[in-house]
């Protein structure tokens, strides 16, 4: 078995698979905040599968492969599956997106989304990305009934994931901050050293961006001659130094 397949306790000098510390994570996390399991078969189930997808996703191999059926809004998603009658390919790709959505809620969330360098295209707003993810483990539960081969205890945890979906983010919710701790090592120091830092990488690549179009602008003008392309270099000129003071250029 690879490493990557077991967690290391960096305090006790230990190791253990990495899906039963995920599991004792889920344990813990709902004797903590009262939603023991008991005697209840799907909850059972739940946890084990809760446990299975923070292991999966604590892969970079896994994300890579569940990359290709990913999209970012409901429309993209509606439209690669519109006219098709691949039941299978459905069943990926609904649960694909409402586990990544699951985990991404749930694990990372609470950065606080105002926080991230990002345009509003990206913000959904916290309802919305919960009501999409029930929406996706409801149609992946539909769609299973019709594969055999799923299995009927995963069909059964698809409805509940999508039925009770607060409930399992509010579990990762939890388990985030006392068990990965993920919150408390990013200070709000480092998320503005980190945006900053983003910005300034953006800005660099908007200043070379610019300086090619200045390039391709003067060299037009320097062949044609002519005053829209004398115009062109001017505009694009000023566009350059509002980004990057520094720039000068023989005016034209």
């Amino acid at each position: 078995m690879k490493d990557q397949s077991f967690y290391y306790d960096m305090k006790d000098k230990t190791k253990e698979p990495t899906f039963f510390f995920m599991l004792n994570c889920v344990l813990l996390t709902r004797v903590n905040n009262d939603l023991e399991s008991g005697d209840n078969q799907f909850e059972q189930e739940i946890n084990v599968y809760l446990a299975n997808l923070l292991t999966a996703f604590s892969n970079p191999s896994y994300v890579d492969r569940l990359r290709p059926y990913l999209s970012e809004h409901d429309i993209e998603v509606f439209r690669r599956l519109e006219g098709s009658d691949d039941a299978r390919l459905k069943y990926t790709v609904y649960k694909a997106n409402a586990d990544f959505l699951l985990f991404s809620i749930g694990v990372f969330d609470s950065a606080g989304e105002e926080l991230l360098p990002v345009g509003p295209e990206f913000r959904h707003g916290h309802q919305g990305q919960m009501g999409k993810a029930q929406s996706y483990y409801h149609f992946a539960f539909s769609y299973s009934k019709r594969l055999p081969a799923v299995g009927d205890t995963v069909t059964d945890v698809l409805e509940q994931l999508s039925k009770g979906f607060e409930k399992y983010v509010t579990i990762l919710t939890y388990l985030r901050g006392e068990y990965f701790d993920i919150v408390k090592r990013i200070s709000d120091g480092e998320i503005y050293h980190l945006t900053r830092s983003v910005e300034a990488t953006g800005k660099r690549i908007e200043i070379r961006k610019k300086q090619n179009e200045f390039l391709d602008a003067y060299m037009e003008w320097k062949n044609q001659g002519t005053n829209e392309s004398k115009g062109r270099v001017i505009s694009m000129a000023e566009e350059l130094r509002s980004l990057d003071p520094a720039f000068t250029y023989k005016p034209v």
